[in-house]
C-alpha cells in the first residue's frame, strides 16, 4: 500500500505538460521517496550566494560595473553591484547585508528587435520532481515597458525578467510549456515575474519581498517538469527604468507533501496543553502544573454586572464543574491565599492599572482593546484587561489548560491580543419561504419539511455561537445569496434569524457582534451585459432615488435593530457590463444615467448617504464596501477603467469606509508587497481583506480546485483544511484590521476548519497551517480520532484523484475507455476509502460522521456515473 500510495503521490503531482500523458508515462524517474523529498526540503533554500555577498570586485570605480559573483554568471553591460560600504552608497543599495545587484538601463538600451535582458544567472541547482517556493527582495524606480511610450501604450508584461531555466538529467533544456487544464493550452511556466506584468508603469516602490511565480490562482505555482533534474534562475530587467534585487530564496515547497506527511510527525510527540491554545497567544511565560485536587477555587470580581464579565464567569465555572461540581465560589473581595489548599482567580479592575505592582503587565497590553493578561502569584492567578472583553477572552484560555483527566491546570502565565480585531465566520445559509415557492416540483408536504429543517439549523447555529465566541471569533456575517434574487424583501424568517441571533450575541455584551451584507445588483444575473436587460430589470433598484435607498434600508433594518455592528455593502459580480468582455461597468437605471456621471458617482453618493444614516440612526456602525474591481485580476480586466473608477469614488467617499479586497484574484493563495501595493495605490488606503481561499484548493469547479485541473494534485487536498495562505513578514500592518474568511460556519467540517482561522487571525507571527489544524483536530475529536480523520481524508482524496483523472479524460475524448487495471486499482481506492471510513465509527461526535458519509457517498455516486459509459459493459456486469 505504502509504495503504491508514493508512485501516486509524486508521479501525479507535479510537471506533466499534457494531460493525456497522466495515464501513460510510468518512469521511475518520476517516483521521489519521502526520505528524499524530506531532505531537499531540509536543504531549504537551494541557491548558493542568494545575496551576492560573494563577489570579487575588480578596480575601484564608484559605480562597480566590472565584477564577478561566485555560483552566478553577469549578463549585459548595464549590471552594477552595489556596495553600501562605499562614500557614493547608501543603506537603500541593499535589502540586507552589503551587496545587491542593481540594473540600469535608459531607453535607449531598450531595443524593439532583439531586446535582450539583462541580469544575473545562476549556476545548475539540482531539485527533484515537487513544488517550489521562489521569493526575492526587489526595488524598482521608472519602469517604463516601452521603448516608444507614444507609440505603444502597454503593460511592463515581461519586463521585469525573473525566470528559470529547466533542465533533465543531462542538463539539456526541457522546454517550459506547461499544460494548464482551465485555459486548454500550454504556458511559459518558466516566466516567474509576472507580479509586475500588469502595472502600465512603476514610478517607485521600495524594497519589499515578491513571490515569484508564472500566474496567480487557480494556476498551481512552482510545479516543476516531471523530468526536471536541475534549474538555472535569472533576475534581470528587459524594460527601461532601475531595478535592485537581493537575497533570492528558492527551496522545495510543504506542497510536495500529503497533509498526513506533513502532519505525521505532530502525532509522535506529546504536547502540554499550554502548547495547544487556539488560538496561541503572543506571549507565554512561567509554565508549571497546578494540582486541583482537593483544591477549593473561588472567582474574585468588583461584582459589576456587565455581559462580558458574566460570560466570564459563567464560562469559569461550567468548565471547573466537571473537577468541582458546585464547589466554586464567586467572590467580590481578595482574600488571603497562603493556604496551598485554596487557588484564587482574581479579575482586576481598572483601579489596578496604577497599581506598580501590575504595571509593566498593563503596560504590555496598552492601546489594545481586546488585550488581557494572566499572571500567577503564589496561590493566585490575576487577570487583567484593557476592556471587559479581555476578561473573556483570558477566561477562554484559561479554561483550554485544564486537565480533567489528571485533574491538573497546566498553566502558564500569558501576555495577549489579537492581529485583527475584527475575525469573522458565515452564518447559516438558507432560502426563504418565496424562493422556495419558485420551485414548482417541490410539494407542500416537502416545502414544509424544508422550514422545519431550517428551524432546527437556526436552533443549531445559535449553539455553535458559544462555540465560536470560546476560540475569540466575534464577527458573524450573514450571506447576501440567501436573500433571494428579491432581495429588497428577505422575508419573515430573515427577521426571526436576526431577532434570535441577536439576542444571543447580547448575551456577550462586546464579545460576538453580528454584521450584515448587501448586494443591491442581485436581481441581475452574474457578469451579465447591459445591452441584455430588460427595461423592468434595470429598473428595480437605482442609486439616487428614495425607492432604491428604502429597498437597501429593508435589508439593513431588521439586522440593526438586532444589534449589527457592521454593514457590508456588495458591489460584487452583479453589475452590468459594457461589450462582450467583463470589467466595464457602468450606470443602468434610467434615473440613474440622467443623474449621475457615471457609476462612481453614483456609488459614492449612496454609500455616503447610507453611512450618515447610519451614524444617524444607529450610532457607530461600521460600513465596509466591496467594489466591482474587487481584486487585481478584475483590475486588469478592465483594460484602464478601473483606475478611473477608483480615483473619482476614492476622491468623494467618506475617509472611515472601508474598501474590501479578495487579493490578487478571487481565491488567493497568497498575498505579497506586490500585491498589495498595487492595489492600495488605487485606493489610497489599506483594503479590508475577503478571503475566499478556505475551499481554493479543494473546490470543484472549472475555475479552481486541484480535483477539476490537476486531479493528480488532489492527493495535497484536505477535507478539514486549515486556513493556509503565503504573507508576508508584519501582513496585519498593511491592511485593515478586520479580516473576512469566506467559508460556511456552518457544519461540523467547517467548524474545525475554522478554528485555524481563529489562531492565524490572532496571531499571524506563530501561525503554523499545519499544527494549527492538529490543534483543531485534537481539540475537536482528540488525538486518536485525529490520526483516524486524516487518514479518512488521504484515502478520500486519493479516490477523488481517480475520479478526476477520468473526468478529464472523458472531458477531453467522450470515447475514451478506462483499463481493466484502472478500474481495478480504483476499485481498490474505494475500498481503502470505506475502510477508512468505518474506522470513524469509534468518534462521539456523530454529526461529523454523518458529514463525511455524505461527502464521500457524492463522490462514489459521481464516480458510478462517470464509468457507466467510460467502460465496456461487460466490466459493469462483472
Amino acid at each position: 500500500m505504502k509504495s503504491r500510495f508514493i508512485i501516486t503521490i509524486i508521479f501525479f503531482f507535479f510537471g506533466i505538460p499534457d494531460f493525456c500523458l497522466a495515464q501513460k508515462v510510468q518512469s521511475e524517474n518520476n517516483i521521489v521517496s519521502l526520505k528524499i523529498r524530506q531532505d531537499f526540503f531540509d536543504r531549504g533554500n537551494l541557491i548558493k550566494n542568494n545575496s551576492f555577498e560573494l563577489a570579487t570586485v575588480k578596480g575601484n570605480d564608484s559605480v562597480i560595473h566590472n565584477f564577478s559573483l561566485l555560483n552566478w554568471t553577469v549578463i549585459g553591460k548595464n549590471v552594477q553591484l552595489t556596495d553600501i560600504t562605499r562614500r557614493s552608497s547608501n543603506d537603500s543599495e541593499a535589502y540586507s547585508g552589503i551587496h545587491a545587484i542593481k540594473i540600469v538601463r535608459s531607453k535607449e538600451d531598450v531595443k524593439e528587435i532583439d531586446n535582450e535582458s539583462e541580469g544575473v544567472l545562476t549556476d545548475f541547482i539540482e531539485v527533484i520532481p515537487g513544488n517550489f517556493d521562489f521569493y526575492f527582495d526587489i526595488r524598482l524606480e521608472n519602469i517604463i515597458p516601452s521603448p516608444y511610450p507614444e507609440r505603444y501604450h502597454s503593460r511592463i508584461d515581461k519586463g521585469i525578467d525573473i525566470h528559470l531555466q529547466f533542465y533533465d538529467k543531462n542538463k539539456k533544456p526541457i522546454n517550459p510549456g506547461y499544460y494548464f487544464e482551465y485555459v486548454n493550452k500550454k504556458v511559459d511556466n518558466s516566466f516567474k515575474g509576472f507580479a509586475f506584468s500588469n502595472f502600465f508603469y512603476i514610478d517607485k516602490f521600495g524594497w519589499a519581498r515578491v513571490k515569484a511565480r508564472t500566474w496567480n490562482y487557480p494556476y498551481s505555482e512552482g510545479d516543476l517538469p516531471g523530468n526536471c533534474k536541475y534549474v538555472k534562475i535569472f533576475a534581470g530587467l528587459k524594460s527601461s527604468g532601475t531595478m535592485w534585487i537581493d537575497n533570492l530564496d528558492f527551496r522545495l515547497s510543504k506542497w510536495s507533501f500529503t497533509p498526513m506527511e506533513r502532519m505525521d510527525s505532530f502525532f509522535q510527540k506529546k504536547y502540554t496543553l499550554s502548547q495547544l491554545l487556539i488560538p496561541a497567544p503572543r506571549l507565554m511565560a512561567n509554565q508549571q502544573t497546578v494540582d486541583l485536587k482537593n483544591k477549593k477555587v473561588s472567582l474574585v470580581y468588583d461584582g459589576k454586572q456587565f455581559p462580558e464579565m458574566n460570560a466570564a464567569i459563567t464560562l469559569l465555572r461550567e468548565r471547573f464543574f466537571n473537577i468541582y461540581h458546585d464547589s466554586v465560589r464567586v467572590e467580590k473581595t481578595e482574600k488571603g491565599a497562603a493556604n496551598s489548599k485554596k487557588l484564587q482567580i482574581i479579575f482586576l479592575d481598572q483601579a489596578n492599572k496604577a497599581s506598580t505592582e501590575f504595571a509593566q503587565s498593563y503596560h504590555s497590553i496598552a492601546g489594545k482593546d481586546q488585550g488581557y493578561f494572566m499572571l500567577k502569584k503564589a496561590n493566585k492567578i490575576y487577570i487583567g484587561a484593557n476592556k471587559p472583553t479581555g476578561y473573556f477572552y483570558a477566561a477562554s484560555s484559561l479554561c483550554q489548560l485544564i486537565n480533567y483527566e489528571n485533574k491538573t491546570l497546566d498553566y502558564v502565565d500569558i501576555t495577549d491580543y489579537p492581529d485583527f480585531t475584527g475575525r469573522s465566520t458565515v452564518l447559516m445559509g438558507f432560502q426563504n419561504k418565496w424562493e422556495m415557492q419558485q420551485n414548482k416540483k417541490l410539494s407542500d408536504s416537502a416545502l414544509n419539511q424544508r422550514i422545519l429543517e431550517r428551524n432546527k439549523n437556526l436552533d443549531r447555529q445559535l449553539k455553535d455561537i458559544d462555540f465560536y465566541v470560546f476560540y475569540k471569533i466575534n464577527l458573524l456575517y450573514d450571506n447576501y445569496f440567501l436573500n433571494s434574487k428579491r432581495w429588497w424583501m428577505p422575508g419573515e424568517f430573515y427577521n426571526t434569524y436576526y431577532s434570535k441571533i441577536g439576542d444571543k450575541c447580547a448575551q456577550y455584551g462586546e464579545i460576538m457582534n453580528t454584521a450584515v451584507q448587501v448586494n443591491p445588483y442581485y436581481h441581475i444575473e452574474m457578469e451579465q451585459r447591459v445591452d441584455t436587460l430588460t427595461d423592468s430589470l434595470k429598473n428595480i433598484f437605482s442609486h439616487g432615488t428614495d425607492d432604491g435607498f428604502q429597498k437597501v434600508l429593508n435589508v439593513l433594518k431588521p439586522a440593526l435593530e438586532a444589534g449589527a455592528k457592521t454593514v457590508m455593502v456588495c458591489a460584487d459580480d452583479y453589475i452590468p457590463h459594457l461589450g462582450s468582455q467583463r470589467g466595464e461597468y457602468i450606470l443602468f437605471s434610467k434615473s440613474d444615467i440622467s443623474e449621475f456621471t457615471n457609476l462612481a458617482s453614483a456609488q459614492y453618493y449612496l454609500l455616503n448617504k447610507l453611512n450618515r444614516w447610519l451614524k444617524e440612526h444607529y450610532g457607530d456602525i461600521r460600513l465596509e464596501f466591496v467594489p466591482p474591481q474587487y481584486n487585481n485580476l478584475f483590475v486588469d480586466y478592465t483594460r484602464g477603467t478601473a483606475e478611473s473608477y477608483f480615483h473619482d469614488l476614492m476622491e468623494h467617499l467618506d475617509p472611515d469606509i472601508v474598501i474590501v479586497w479578495t487579493g490578487n484574484t478571487i481565491r488567493s493563495l497568497s498575498y505579497d508587497a506586490a500585491d498589495i501595493f498595487r492595489f492600495t495605490e488605487l485606493i489610497q488606503k489599506k483594503p479590508m481583506v475577503w478571503d475566499n481561499s478556505p475551499y481554493a484548493r479543494m473546490v470543484e469547479s472549472k475555475n479552481g480546485g486541484y480535483p477539476i485541473n490537476y486531479p493528480e494534485k488532489s492527493v495535497l487536498c484536505n477535507l478539514f483544511e486549515p486556513f493556509d495562505i503565503q504573507y508576508p513578514e508584519n501582513f496585519p500592518s498593511y491592511i485593515d484590521d478586520h479580516y473576512y474568511s469566506n467559508l460556511g460556519g456552518f457544519g461540523e467540517i467547517n467548524k474545525i476548519k475554522y478554528l485555524t482561522f481563529a489562531d492565524f487571525s490572532w496571531n499571524t507571527n506563530d501561525y503554523n497551517p499545519d499544527f494549527s489544524l492538529y490543534k483543531a483536530l485534537v481539540h475537536y475529536v482528540g488525538k486518536t480520532n485525529a490520526g483516524l480523520l486524516l487518514k479518512f481524508n488521504d484515502a478520500y482524496y486519493q479516490f477523488v484523484s481517480r475520479w478526476g483523472k477520468l473526468r478529464m479524460e472523458r472531458e477531453h475524448n467522450p470515447l475514451y475507455q478506462l483499463e481493466a487495471d484502472e478500474l481495478k486499482s480504483a476499485q481498490q481506492d474505494m475500498s481503502e476509502m470505506k475502510a477508512a471510513f468505518n474506522a470513524l465509527r469509534v468518534m462521539d461526535n456523530k454529526a461529523l460522521y454523518n458529514e463525511l458519509r455524505n461527502v464521500m457517498n457524492v463522490k462514489i455516486e459521481a464516480w458510478n456515473k462517470l464509468i457507466q459509459t467510460a467502460i465496456p459493459q461487460t466490466s459493469l456486469k462483472k
